[in-house]
């Protein structure tokens, strides 16, 4: 079972990170979260103390079904999610799966990629088939640490860059090249949700994100806040106003569904007596 972790009370909250950082990258989001839910933070397959995700499934569908595992594990019948970078094709594989276990989904930085990264990532998988060691070499030491800080920090120094480093350098580096080498379409696929059951959902987009490619024009379930891509960390106060109203929304929306439900239960005692 994947390693998870509970703080707070309420209605339950998954929380999903991004890649090749663990579920430290909520640290400065929990405690704007966890008076109002009970959070569970999760490190997907292959990342921090998970294990292995099995070679033969594709990945995101594969961290959807160990999402599941652990859900019904948890005896969580279910919950709202709030997913960060790749993670959002994490939460999007499991909508798609389980969409009645699923109260509102959030999208952190989504990943639809800026059309050069696609390219980039095309580059990058042609490489590792004809010679993997040099597309190792690229994703490590230096040319990995620049990487981070150009797509996570818009080149800024900054000591969370230092540490998402020293998290991403303890990963699989197999792993590592799994998570974005099996973006749907490269990273530019769109969003697919199902529409029955739908499920409510809000895309927080970082203005400042050099990463993705956030909406000429956005819909209306579209946030943009001034932040890069490492908006949990350095932007957490605009992340938690633009998400605690839709999901504070449904958890109100599901306590009126129970509260209704047991009336009705009240009624249908009173009248078989």
């Amino acid at each position: 079972m994947l390693p998870y972790q509970f703080i707070g009370n309420g209605h339950p909250l998954l929380l999903i990170h991004g890649w090749g950082v663990t579920y430290k990258v909520w640290h400065k989001l929990v405690p704007l979260l966890a008076p109002h839910f009970q959070l569970i933070l999760v490190e997907l397959p292959g990342v921090g103390e998970a294990c292995e995700v099995v070679s033969s499934k594709p990945y995101y569908p594969a961290c959807a079904e160990d999402l599941e595992k652990l859900r019904l594990a948890l005896g969580i019948e279910q919950w709202a999610i709030l997913a960060y970078s790749t993670g959002t094709r994490v939460a999007e594989a499991y909508v798609q799966q389980y969409p009645h276990r699923v109260t509102r989904a959030v999208f952190l930085c989504p990943i639809y990629l800026r059309e050069p990264w696609q390219i980039a990532l095309k580059i990058e998988q042609w490489i590792d088939s004809k010679r993997s060691a040099l597309a190792n070499w690229i994703l490590s030491e230096w040319r990995l640490y620049w990487m981070l800080l150009f797509v996570g920090f818009n080149l800024h120094q900054h000591d969370y860059a230092d540490e998402w480093m020293s998290e991403i350098e303890l990963q699989p580096l197999e792993n590592l090249k799994r998570m974005v080498l099996e973006l749907p379409g490269k990273g530019r696929a769109p969003f697919t949700l199902p529409t029955s059951p739908p499920v409510p959902t809000l895309f927080v987009w970082g203005r400042y994100d050099v990463l993705t490619a956030r909406p000429f024009r956005p819909r209306s379930n579209d946030v943009i806040i001034s932040a890069n891509h490492s908006a949990p960390v350095l932007a957490p106060h605009l992340v938690a106003a633009s998400v605690l109203p839709f999901l504070k929304e449904g958890d109100m929306l599901q306590n009126n569904i129970t509260k209704r439900g047991k009336k009705d239960l009240l009624i249908q005692t009173e009248h078989s007596a």
